[in-house]
């Protein structure tokens, strides 16, 4: 029975997922690992058969004879020699032909542009005369066979390598950072808490105690739906190597999960996302007496203030806002670090679980920093993967394109430390991936397009979640950051 690659691809993906569901629990019983080891036998069968199928297909391209009419196939120059394929080849032929310089895709334009005046202007007509002139594996033939010129058919080289090379991405730091992770199933949830405390207080003998009373109150957590929809060709799912529908599907999830973590790191809860890290030290600043900052990457931003220190309840110092120094040195790089750890401290929040966060341009900083000795200051304990006894997470999330306040510096970042017993991820909805080839969608012109009509798969993701932290205190920040290795 012919079996499609398509098909076991989609196989392997679900046993993939049953198998990284299994893996991902802390333990597993004895059936789970009886389980497991069955999946991943037949994970590797699949891999054996599509190994079976690629030869399969090898040996039959290399015994396949030419069909009626292809007797006379026209053969071209090996890759290195041959100007349709390769620039210096091209080089070469324009510098002999005195002609100006162009590279191997301009000669395959100019012949698929003569193949359509010899066709008459009509797409198949210029493939059969490329056919006839050229044959039928010229570069300028496989060209002319590949869609229409204004979805880039004209430029198209020839030959692929069945391989896909994924962007570089940032790191997703947040969720691997060991956050509290809480259902909420019916997409909203209540937390209450404690505001304020009770009094106590010495008195003398036969008086009346005074009284006192707690103020409580609650936070409110509802899920924030984060989407994403990508229409793909069907022609390229057919065609493509099998992977494709895989490179499709991962690169929806890791984009989910880094827009997930840039809201967890600097949201500040507008436009129906999540509150992060940077918006709740904004809050807890604005609760005592600061002013909240306000940062942008194309305007003067406004630094966060911090309130007046010894505020009412125990611990509450103002806030927990450090702005960097401009003119830094080694003096008040360490200042602000251990500043950074005592705003923490002044404000009663637990040590147990604390995490730094910040761009790999700080990274790289301080990993280079020497002191009046000669000797580097943080380079052991970083190796180890911690500063000042806490991990930390490093990620381009993080911004390095703040403006200071006056506008004169444009290259600010943060530093965030938090403690992450506090910080809490309240899942309503896991990752869902859905696929539909008849379900329409607005394009990027805000043109409604339909899957059916235009031959293609639409592949959707949602997750929906909320991102709390219990106390607002419970974050401190490095506002305006600018250290930088020497080279940049």
């Amino acid at each position: 029975m012919h079996v499609k690659t398509s098909e076991l691809t989609a196989k392997r993906a679900q046993l993939v997922d049953k198998l990284t569901a299994l893996a991902g629990g802390e333990s597993m019983t004895a059936e789970q690992v009886v389980e497991f080891d069955k999946i991943d036998t037949e994970v590797k069968s699949l891999d054996d058969q599509f190994a079976r199928i690629k030869k399969a297909q090898a040996v039959s391209a290399a015994s396949a004879q030419p069909v009626a009419g292809q007797d006379n196939a026209k053969a071209f120059a090996a890759a290195e020699s041959d100007p349709y394929l390769n620039d210096a080849a091209a080089q070469a032929v324009a510098a002999k032909k005195g002609s100006l310089p162009g590279g191997s895709r301009s000669l395959v334009l100019g012949g698929m542009i003569k193949m359509a005046a010899l066709g008459g202007g009509g797409r198949k007509a210029a493939f059969a005369e490329s056919v006839d002139v050229y044959g039928e594996n010229h570069p300028v033939t496989k060209a002319l066979g590949v869609s229409s010129g204004t979805a880039g058919g004209l430029v198209v080289p020839p030959d692929y390598v069945a391989e896909i090379i994924e962007l570089l991405r940032p790191q997703a730091v947040v969720r691997g950072s060991n956050p509290r992770v809480l259902p909420m199933p019916r997409g909203t949830m209540t937390l209450p808490g404690q505001a304020s405390p009770a009094t106590a207080s010495y008195g003398p003998e036969n008086t009346a105690i005074s009284t006192s009373q707690q103020s409580f109150k609650q936070i409110v957590a509802s899920f924030k739906k984060l989407t994403a929809l990508v229409p793909v060709s069907n022609d390229m799912m057919r065609y493509a190597d099998p992977a494709i529908d895989a490179v499709v599907r991962d690169d929806l999830v890791r984009v989910i999960a880094l827009r997930e973590d840039l809201a967890f790191l600097t949201g500040d809860g507008t436009q129906s996302a999540p509150m992060g890290f940077l918006g709740f030290a904004n809050d807890w600043v604005v609760s005592q007496g600061g002013t909240a900052g306000v940062w942008s990457a194309t305007a003067d931003s406004t630094a966060a203030v911090n309130g007046a220190a010894g505020a009412s309840l125990t611990g509450q110092n103002g806030g927990n806002f450090i702005t960097s120094t401009l003119a830094y040195t080694e003096a008040t790089v360490v200042n602000e670090l251990t500043g950074l750890i005592n705003k923490l401290d002044m404000a009663n929040v637990p040590d147990n679980r604390r995490v730094w966060f910040f761009h790999p341009r700080v990274y790289n900083y301080l990993f280079g920093l020497l002191n009046s000795l000669g000797l580097y200051v943080f380079r052991d304990e970083l190796s180890k993967g911690t500063l000042y006894g806490y991990p930390f997470k490093k990620t381009t999330q993080m911004p390095a394109n703040i403006w200071d306040p006056t506008g004169a510096y444009k290259n600010g970042s943060f530093i965030i430390i938090a403690e992450m017993t506090e910080a809490m991820i309240l899942d309503s909805m896991s990752l869902e991936l859905a696929v539909s080839r008849e379900g329409s969608y607005i394009d990027a012109n805000g043109v409604p397009q339909n899957a059916f009509a235009n031959d293609q798969t639409i592949i959707r993701a949602i997750a929906e979640h909320d991102f709390q932290l219990r106390h607002s205190g419970a974050v401190a920040v490095d506002q305006f950051v600018q250290w930088s290795p020497a080279i940049t």
